[in-house]
């Protein structure tokens, strides 16, 4: 599901997620007589063009009723997020071990969603299983692109994106998610200092 205050990329999504096909009239590019097959001023009812590469996104009825329902708790969400990520930030501000998002911006930056919670860290493949051993569920995000045997196999290599690479060798993403307790959160908190310390 995408929301968007754009008209003209709301338009534009329209016809992506319908194999690039309109049916909107004001767009067509072809005449009316190519449409019909005969001389004509008009459309036909059952004229459609093909105007992009697009490919079929359109939701079930189940999904787009469960995205509605989600819509109506986005704020909330939203707001919990990042009363999450203010916690995390005061929690790493100062220490030292851990290069935190605030770190990287010395602000937070209006707007931000804080899908997710980024921080950077040396050691990150042991600070990751110390946190699977207490239960803490980390993830990381993202294994850089061009080092995807897709791409590789197109002539990519190591050290073609040397920041992409140090970051990815550092970046863990740490829980966050709108039900996440403050008790939940303290934990996640103290076993990263516990790990450092």
């Amino acid at each position: 599901m995408i929301t968007t205050n754009d008209e003209a990329l709301y338009k534009k999504l329209l016809t992506l997620r319908t194999h690039g096909i309109t049916r909107e009239e004001e767009s067509f590019q072809n005449s009316p007589t190519l449409a019909s097959g005969q001389a004509s001023s008009i459309y036909p009812a059952w004229y459609m063009e093909m105007q992009a590469l697009g490919y079929n996104y359109r939701l079930t009825d189940i999904q787009a009723a469960l995205g509605l329902s989600q819509l109506t708790r986005a704020d909330q969400g939203l707001k919990k997020r990042r009363e999450i990520a203010r916690k995390y930030d005061g929690a790493f501000v100062d220490f030292p071990a851990v290069k935190s998002q605030l770190n990287e911006m010395q602000d937070s930056p209006s707007g931000h969603a804080y899908h997710l919670y980024v921080i950077q860290v040396e050691d990150r493949l042991g600070l990751y299983n110390y946190l699977r051993e207490h239960q803490i569920y980390t993830q990381i995000h993202y294994i850089p692109t061009h080092l995807m045997p897709y791409y590789k196999q197109m002539g990519w290599k190591e050290g073609d994106m040397p920041e992409a690479e140090t970051y990815y060798n550092g970046c863990i993403s740490l829980p966050m998610y709108p039900t996440l307790t403050n008790d939940e959160q303290d934990f996640v908190i103290n076993s990263i200092k516990s790990y450092y310390s």
